[in-house]
C-alpha cells in the first residue's frame, strides 16, 4: 500500500468551528491507525477574507487538541501561481476554454433560468466561438475566465462512507477554474495541492459531496492518480438544524473557554458519526487510534448533544490528574476574568478544593460557578436562604456557636461536624438549623459539598472571619 497522507485543509476565516475539528480529528485518527502522515493546509486564497491572526488561532485551537502537522503546514496562497500554470495546462490539452461573458451576461442567464423554473447552467456560449473569434477577442484584450469543459457521461467514484456514488456529467456545469481577474478558483486549487501534497485520502464533510464530481475530472484530465474520498456526516444541533452560533458555542476557542478538557472535546467530537464496536463513551486517544475505520462511520447526521459532551467532560475531570487541572485552573481565562487570583493560594489549598469539588464539575469553569467561596469571601447570601433558615429564635444561638468555634483548635470535619451536633443537643434544637447556617454564613449558598469538609479545607480564620462578616450584615 502507498504511504498514507491525509490533510486537513481550514480557511482562516473564522476560529476552528467544531464541525471543522471532528474532520481534523477523522483525518488525523485514520493517520494515525495506518502509520501515516497528518497534514495542513491553510486555504487563504482569498485575501479579503483570510486573516493571518485567524490561521494562527486555528493552529492553536489544533495544538490544543493534540493534533499536530507531520511536515511544515502548506498556505495555499503561496501556490497560485502552480494553480494557474495547471488551469493554463487544461487549456492547452482542451480540457478548458475561455469564456468572455461578461458578470450582466451570466446574471442575466441565471434570471432566465429562474423564469423558467429551472436551475441556472451555463449555455456553453464561449465554447462555440471560433477559433478566429476567440484570438480575436484576446487580441483586443475582452476579460476572459477559464471554464472546465465538462465531458459526457457519467463520473462514479467509491466513497468509503457512502459506497458506489455516481453524479451524471449532464448535470454539472462548466464550472470556472480561473476568474476574469487571473486568478485561481477553489475548485482548481485543491486538486493541484493534493496533488502535489501527495494526498491519498480526502477527508471531509459531505457538504463538499458535490465537489468531487469536478474535482475527479479534473484528476482524469490532467491524467493524474485520484485519491480516495471520504464525506463525513454532517453535524446538527438537537433541534436537528444546522449549528448555530446563537444556540450553542460552534467555535473550538468557546469550549476551551467553558472550561472544557481538550481530550473531552476531542473523545465527544469522535463519536459525532463514529461507533466504537462496544458503544463505549469515554475512549482514550490511543484506544481511539487503534479502533477507528470508516466501516463504524455513520452515513447519516450526528447530533451535537450539550447533555453528553458536560457528562463526558465531568468523567474526564474526575479521572484527570490533580495537579492537571491545577494547571488548567490556573490558565483559565473565565476563572481569572471572574476575579479569582490563584497566586493567594497554594497548591495544596487548591488541590484539596479541586478533590472535594470535581464530582460536581461538568466543566472547570464550575469551579467558579459552584465553589468561588472557596477563593473569595460571599458578598451577598442566599435571599431564600436567610428567610428560611435566618429565623429570630435561632440567631442567638448561632451567634452563640460562632463564638464556641473561634477557640474550637480540633480543626477537622469529623470533630467539627461532632462539636456541632453535640452543640445542638444541648440546646435541644435540630443540628440541620445549624448546619444551614453555617453554610450560607461561610458559601453564601445553600447548596455545597459537605460543610464540615469545606471548612476543614478553608481553615479555621477564614471560616471565623466569614461567618463574623454574615452575623455583622445580617
Amino acid at each position: 500500500m502507498n504511504e498514507i497522507r491525509v490533510r486537513f485543509a481550514p480557511s482562516p476565516t473564522g476560529f476552528l468551528h467544531v464541525g471543522g475539528a471532528r474532520t481534523a480529528i477523522f483525518n488525523w485518527l485514520f493517520a494515525k491507525n495506518k502509520n501515516g502522515k497528518f497534514l495542513l493546509r491553510i486555504e487563504d486564497t482569498d485575501p479579503e477574507r483570510s486573516k493571518s491572526e485567524l490561521s494562527e488561532q486555528i493552529i492553536r485551537s489544533m495544538n490544543w487538541l493534540g493534533m499536530t502537522a507531520d511536515e511544515p503546514i502548506v498556505y495555499q496562497a503561496l501556490n497560485i501561481e502552480r494553480h494557474k500554470q495547471v488551469a493554463l495546462e487544461l487549456l492547452g490539452s482542451g480540457n478548458a476554454y475561455y469564456a468572455f461573458e461578461t458578470s450582466e451576461e451570466l446574471e442575466e442567464q441565471r434570471k432566465l433560468a429562474q423564469r423558467n423554473k429551472v436551475p441556472f447552467k451555463y449555455n456553453r456560449a464561449s465554447l462555440n466561438l471560433s477559433e478566429e473569434t476567440v484570438k480575436e477577442f484576446l487580441a483586443e484584450g475582452k476579460p476572459y475566465a477559464i471554464r472546465f469543459k465538462v465531458p459526457e457521461g457519467v463520473t462514479e467514484f467509491n466513497d468509503l462512507v457512502h459506497g458506489n456514488t455516481t453524479f451524471k456529467n449532464s448535470d454539472i456545469d462548466d464550472f470556472v477554474i480561473m476568474r476574469s481577474d487571473g486568478s485561481p478558483v477553489y475548485m482548481i486549487a485543491v486538486v493541484v495541492d493534493d496533488h502535489d501534497m501527495k494526498i491519498s485520502h480526502i477527508i471531509r464533510g459531505d457538504d463538499h459531496l458535490s465537489n468531487t464530481p469536478k474535482q475527479i475530472l479534473m484528476y482524469r484530465a490532467l491524467g493524474w492518480d485520484e485519491p480516495e474520498f471520504v464525506h463525513l456526516p454532517m453535524i446538527l444541533d438537537e433541534e436537528k438544524k444546522k449549528l448555530s452560533k446563537r444556540r450553542n458555542p460552534v467555535s473550538t476557542e468557546e469550549y476551551k473557554d467553558k472550561g472544557y478538557l481538550s481530550d473531552a472535546l476531542f473523545n465527544f467530537l469522535t463519536l459525532l458519526g463514529f461507533a466504537p464496536e462496544n458503544n463505549a463513551e469515554v475512549v482514550s486517544k490511543e484506544e481511539l487510534i487503534k479502533i477507528f475505520t470508516f466501516e463504524r462511520v455513520n452515513k447519516k447526521s450526528a447530533v451535537f448533544d450539550m447533555k453528553k459532551l458536560n457528562w463526558i467532560n465531568s468523567e474526564y475531570i474526575r479521572n484527570s490528574d490533580t495537579d492537571e487541572l491545577i494547571g488548567l485552573a490556573k490558565g483559565s481565562k473565565y476563572l481569572a476574568e471572574n476575579g479569582i487570583d490563584f497566586t493567594k493560594f497554594s497548591d495544596l489549598y487548591i488541590s484539596l478544593v479541586i478533590l472535594l469539588m470535581k464530582e460536581r464539575l461538568n466543566t472547570l469553569n464550575d469551579l467558579y460557578d459552584f465553589g468561588a467561596y472557596f477563593f473569595k469571601d460571599p458578598e451577598n447570601f442566599d435571599e431564600k436562604g436567610i428567610i428560611k433558615y435566618w429565623i429570630t429564635e435561632i440567631k442567638p444561638v448561632f451567634r452563640e456557636f460562632s463564638e464556641e468555634l473561634e477557640n474550637f483548635e480540633n480543626w477537622k470535619s469529623q470533630e467539627l461536624e461532632e462539636k456541632l451536633r453535640f452543640f445542638a443537643e444541648n440546646r435541644q434544637i435540630k443540628a440541620a438549623q445549624l448546619i444551614h447556617l453555617l453554610r450560607l454564613s461561610v458559601t453564601g449558598k445553600t447548596v455545597s459539598p459537605g460543610i464540615f469538609e469545606v471548612i476543614e479545607i478553608m481553615g479555621k480564620d477564614s471560616t471565623n472571619r466569614r461567618i463574623y462578616n454574615f452575623l455583622q450584615k445580617n
